[in-house]
């Protein structure tokens, strides 16, 4: 199996792996199978992730959207609701999207 230098650089990172192929690790795995594992977990850790984000970011898009798409009235609640300073990441979604409407309390 080959190895990517971003594979070899997590591998370093997480002891498994030698920064000098010279010398031994401690602790090193036994077999190269192991190895082999480790880098597929990695793979896998990466792309979990990555997943996660963007998850993150549709969610976040939903809830942008569900602003937008609020009634006035329910616009200027929400906003009364999250108006503390300092304001939160929703109080000022919502004030964007009032000063978008041009409506105020």
């Amino acid at each position: 199996m080959r190895f990517s230098i971003e594979d070899v650089f997590h591998l370093q990172i997480a002891g498994i792996w030698p920064n000098d192929l010279s010398q031994p690790v401690v602790n090193a795995p036994a077999a190269p199978t192991v190895v082999m594992i480790e880098g597929h977990m990695l793979k896998t850790r990466m792309k979990r992730v990555a997943d996660r984000g963007d998850h993150a970011v549709r969610r976040l898009a939903e809830i942008e959207a569900s602003i937008a798409d609020l009634s006035n009235e329910d616009l200027l609640d929400l906003a009364d609701i999250f108006k503390a300073e300092p304001r939160s990441p929703i109080g000022d979604m919502a004030f964007l999207e009032m000063a978008r409407r041009n409506i105020s309390f």
